[in-house]
């Protein structure tokens, strides 16, 4: 086939992508697949092609990804970074073009660190459940993968709206990767870095404009959960310092170093604030405590107990630690609480129910062989 052939193959794809005309799954990995045979033919010695089929590695990689098959795309994407890396050094459009690839890659490398849902899988309890070695590592190399997408970035005319965007949103790739490894406090900084970095770039955001709009929205619902998962010693406090607690944002800190069970003196002094304006906040803003307890049945699954031992509600100025301790003498003290020798566990949540990993306060019977209280050491 001739090169210009080949290009009017690439074209006919390009529209089959955008959906014009629409295509089956099979249909568009049989096209996919004919025009990456296509365009390497011609691709050694001509860096434009080359670039090209790099992009049509990418979108073999994205269709593979997107019906369940992470190896294949693993596969395809390691294709598109190879063969873009040369083309990458004598065009920005093509440089663009290798930094996406290795956002993507990385993307496809820490898939197993997340649920369905998006969010890191494991909250990295020291007791809990841990990543295997095999994702650990594939989630340091997405780490690597994007740290180089950034140098890439960085490298480009920073005049140009286009490159400023694509290292912003970078950032925000590389602060889903280091929170998927149990690093909230750097996730959180990354977070607050691409959110100044659009801001910025679009100087007051259209409200108009859904893009910015979801962007900004979805970086503001990150930085929050990342704030609740940072310590106050070494997380909140560093941030300060560095200037990357945004303002706003302060009373949510305020509130995460109380929850954990740290003084209001000592709060103020961490986080530069008077100590009659934290106890302002402490008064006005409250936390969604959320708990259950669990019974082990005869045949070993554990089973949910009903209100109220199951359930939230509002608290006001008091530690993680003291809403649990109130809720165990409660429920010891209940008609409810098993017979001996049979296990009981209970766990409670800032917000929202999650994994016990996730939990601020886990505690079990004696009778389950672990101690009585055991604090959540990273919280979500």
């Amino acid at each position: 086939m001739e090169r210009a052939a080949v290009l009017r193959l690439d074209a006919e794809w390009a529209k089959v992508r955008a959906g014009r005309p629409a295509a089956s799954p099979t249909e568009r990995e049989r096209m996919l697949t004919e025009l990456i045979s296509a365009l390497a033919r011609h691709a050694a010695g001509d860096l434009s092609l080359a670039a090209r089929l790099s992009l049509r590695y990418g979108d073999l990689a994205r269709h593979h990804f997107d019906t369940g098959r992470r190896t294949e795309a693993l596969i395809a994407v390691d294709e598109a970074v190879r063969h873009c890396a040369e083309p990458a050094e004598h065009d920005d459009e093509h440089a663009r073009w290798y930094a996406r690839a290795l956002v993507s890659q990385a993307v496809y490398l820490a898939e197993p660190l997340s649920d369905e849902l998006g969010l890191p899988r494991y909250a990295f309890h020291p007791h809990g459940e841990q990543p295997c070695a095999e994702d650990r590592l594939a989630g340091l190399a997405a780490v690597e993968a994007t740290h180089r997408a950034i140098a890439v970035w960085e490298r480009l005319d920073r005049s140009d709206p286009r490159n400023r965007e694509g290292l912003a949103q970078a950032h925000v790739f590389l602060g889903d990767r280091l929170e998927e490894l149990g690093r909230p406090v750097d996730a959180a900084e990354w977070a607050v870095r691409a959110e100044r970095e659009f801001h910025a770039l679009w100087q007051a955001p259209d409200p108009a404009e859904r893009a910015h709009a979801a962007v900004l929205e979805h970086l503001g619902d990150q930085l929050e959960r990342r704030l609740r998962r940072c310590p106050f010693e070494g997380g909140l406090t560093q941030l300060h310092k560095r200037e990357l607690l945004p303002e706003r944002l302060l009373p949510l800190a305020v509130l995460a170093a109380r929850i954990e069970g740290v003084a209001p003196e000592a709060i103020a002094q961490g986080l530069g604030l008077e100590r009659a304006e934290v106890g302002r906040i402490l008064r006005a803003r409250s936390w969604r405590a959320v708990w259950r307890f669990d019974v082990r049945r005869a045949d070993g699954r554990w089973m949910p107990l009903a209100h109220p031992w199951r359930g939230m509600d509002a608290v006001t100025d008091c530690t993680a630690e003291a809403v649990a301790a109130d809720l165990a003498d409660a429920f010891l003290t209940s008609a409810d609480v098993p017979p001996p020798p049979t296990p009981w566990r209970f766990a409670l949540w800032w917000e929202e129910e999650d994994h016990l990993d996730g939990s601020r306060v886990r505690m079990t019977s004696e009778a389950f062989g672990e101690p009585a209280r055991e604090p959540a050491a990273d919280p979500s």
